[in-house]
């Protein structure tokens, strides 16, 4: 027992060197070096359900930390003790060691799964033994604590895809940073049981246990995690090229491993070539004549849609500030579940840079960006960002505000009608600043809404209008595409306020006013980085990114349009003053008191929202009524 008590000693001071240079690690680079506490981690999550696994073989890999915050201190980020060797802590994880290394450690630790990581309540210490000993697996019992759901969280949609995997499989080892690639696994899988008639329960864990584990183990070997993707993204390349093998000799794996990581290196040595160059190319001229080749995807056609026509405007206005450094063209009328099909043929006609121009293609594009690094993309409102694609919008609120000031003032019967197509945060954003510009100029006005969940439908854009003037509204505002509720308006005597191009001269009597695009600016900016060898990738994922994912008044990517005919001297004046002070940035929106249709209290006096929670919007203003649906995130539901 002496011999067995020195050694564990010896390894106790060897675990705790680790753990001191892990700790020094994180420090050196200004950060926390200690174990994560779920405790704390749960502060900022809002948790909807809590199941119960039961006991179940976790992996070690996936303990990431421990649940009490009390507890985190005794531990270095790779769970090695750091408590001197004369504690009764380092005595209990010697006396662990010695057990493990004598019949294996066999209680069941206690512990918290989320987001596809584990926290341990009990049983810390038998965790540090097992990591020090790189054992890949501990008995646990298990308590699933699940997020709510949130479409704009990349790891959120990611864990909600494996729980869906999970569900199916029990396999919880495999992790993968994009989305689709738990669907695709699993495909292969049940695919491989139904060929081979395999019974499903004793597969899954054979695969888990022996085919992905083997894998795995070379994979690391042969220093695969020196990609930039994970293990489970190498291993359904893998999978995708030799498919699943069950009697596969390690010499034979090894071999194929060795070629699977070879085609990745040339695939992300690749994209670390473009990225490096990207980085370089500001201090390098380029002398290069070569055309930029640039595809545009619309949803509708050109002459239908006031959208797909202020983006068409954009491209025929790049068109002439760049001549014959560019060449455009465009598809028509895509509709999203083709969007794919038609990305991927541009991708492979060689165009430089696709934009699509709808947050319907947010999906397909991203699948684009991933299967064609080499190719540049931009997404029209969408949120999913990745290496070579970008996320594009603009503070369409700001000028629709304005137009909300000019409503307001101009109603006499208090009643103002609002069409729009679906209720997404960016419509409901719309139409809460809409309402909050009337209730600058007028108290007393109602917001009556109605959702037509279409982007162009004549028959139900005309129920809804028509539906709105029997309310008795003295003035509509629209969000649609179409120009069916502007020509209805009209034939009632209705004011109408425009959206996306000035459509005036249609019905120059009763339109009054439009919040309007100006592509071009964006465009133009994006075009010009490019025949500069410059990409620069915009996403929505955090408040500084936002600033420049979001084009407002100041940048004149979003415009007022104003009738002077129709509108008082003095409510011309109000908003003219009011949009110098956007243009500034001097004059905020969203500032508080605000209150929701139930009269919660959203934002407080002398507080205004930040740009993540407008971007996350669903709520509706005090002075709405009507059609006040469930906010959703895509045109899904």
């Amino acid at each position: 027992m002496k011999n067995m008590r020195y050694d564990s000693a010896k390894e106790y001071l060897n675990a705790k060197k680790r753990g001191e240079r892990e700790l020094d690690f994180w420090k050196n680079r200004g950060k926390d070096g200690y174990l994560p506490s779920l405790e704390s981690i749960l502060n900022n999550s809002q948790i909807i359900n809590e199941t119960n696994l039961g006991t179940v073989e976790v992996p070690i890999k996936k303990i990431k930390g421990t649940f009490y915050e009390s507890r985190r201190n005794a531990f270095a980020k790779n769970f090695m003790p750091l408590l001197e060797e004369d504690t009764e802590f380092a005595i209990k994880w010697m006396n662990l060691f010695e057990a493990q290394q004598e019949e294996g450690i066999r209680d069941a630790i206690i512990a918290y799964e989320f987001l596809n990581k584990f926290y341990v309540v009990e049983g810390n210490k038998r965790v540090s033994v097992l990591k020090y000993l790189d054992s890949p697996f501990i008995m646990a019992n298990v308590r699933r604590l699940i997020p709510k759901y949130d479409e704009m969280d990349l790891n959120i949609r990611i864990y909600y895809e494996f729980l869906d995997f999970y569900e199916k499989t029990k396999i919880n080892m495999i992790w993968f940073k994009r989305e689709g690639g738990f669907k695709e696994l699993e495909e292969i899988l049940i695919n491989y049981i139904e060929e081979n008639k395999e019974n499903p329960k004793e597969f899954f864990n054979f695969f888990e246990k022996f085919i992905y584990w083997n894998f795995r183990k070379i994979y690391h070997e042969l220093n695969g995690e020196k990609l930039p993707i994970t293990t489970g993204e190498a291993f359904l390349f893998y999978l995708k090229k030799y498919g699943i093998e069950k009697a596969l000799l390690d010499k034979d794996l090894k071999l194929k491993v060795k070629e699977v990581i070879k085609e990745l290196e040339e695939i992300y040595l690749e994209e670390k070539k473009n990225i490096f160059q990207e980085m370089l190319s500001p201090f390098i001229k380029s002398n290069s004549t070569q055309k930029l080749n640039i595809a545009f995807v619309y949803r509708n056609y050109i002459e239908e849609s006031t959208w797909v026509k202020s983006h068409d405007i954009g491209r025929k206005y790049i068109e002439e500030i760049f001549g014959d450094k560019i060449n455009t063209i465009y598809v028509e009328n895509v509709s999203k579940d083709k969007s794919y099909d038609v990305i991927k043929e541009l991708a492979e006609q060689n165009h430089d840079l696709i934009i699509t121009t709808s947050v319907d293609y947010m999906n397909s594009t991203y699948k684009a960006a991933i299967d064609y690094p080499n190719t540049k993309f931009l997404n029209c409102a969408g949120y999913k960002s990745y290496r070579n694609l970008s996320v594009y919008f603009g503070r369409i609120y700001q000028p629709m505000f304005l137009t909300g000031i000019i409503a307001g003032a101009i109603t006499k019967k208090n009643k103002i009608g609002y069409i729009a197509p679906y209720p997404m945060p960016l419509f409901i954003r719309t139409l809460n600043a809409f309402s909050l510009g009337v209730k600058t100029v007028n108290p007393h006005a109602k917001i009556i809404v109605k959702w037509t969940n279409c982007w162009i439908n004549e028959d139900i854009e005309s129920e809804k209008t028509l539906g709105l003037i029997k309310e008795n509204i003295d003035v509509l505002a629209s969000n649609m595409d179409s120009l069916t509720p502007q020509i209805i308006a009209d034939k009632n005597k209705i004011y109408y306020i425009g959206y996306n191009v000035i459509t005036e001269e249609k019905t120059p009597e009763t339109y009054i006013a439009a919040a309007y695009w100006k592509w071009g600016k964006i465009y133009s900016k994006i075009v010009k980085k490019l025949l500069n060898n410059e990409w620069e990738i915009t996403t929505s994922k955090n408040l500084e990114d936002l600033k420049r994912y979001w084009y407002g008044m100041d940048s004149k990517v979003v415009k007022l349009y104003k009738n002077k005919n129709l509108i008082p001297g003095q409510t011309e004046k109000i908003v003219g003053v009011l949009k110098e002070l956007l243009k500034k940035g001097t004059y905020d929106i969203f500032s508080g008191p605000i209150y929701d249709t139930n009269k919660n209290l959203i934002v407080d006096r002398n507080e205004s929202l930040l740009d993540e929670d407008l971007l996350k919007m669903n709520w509706y203003l005090d002075n709405i009524e009507g059609d006040l649906q469930k906010v959703i995130f895509n045109t899904e539901g």
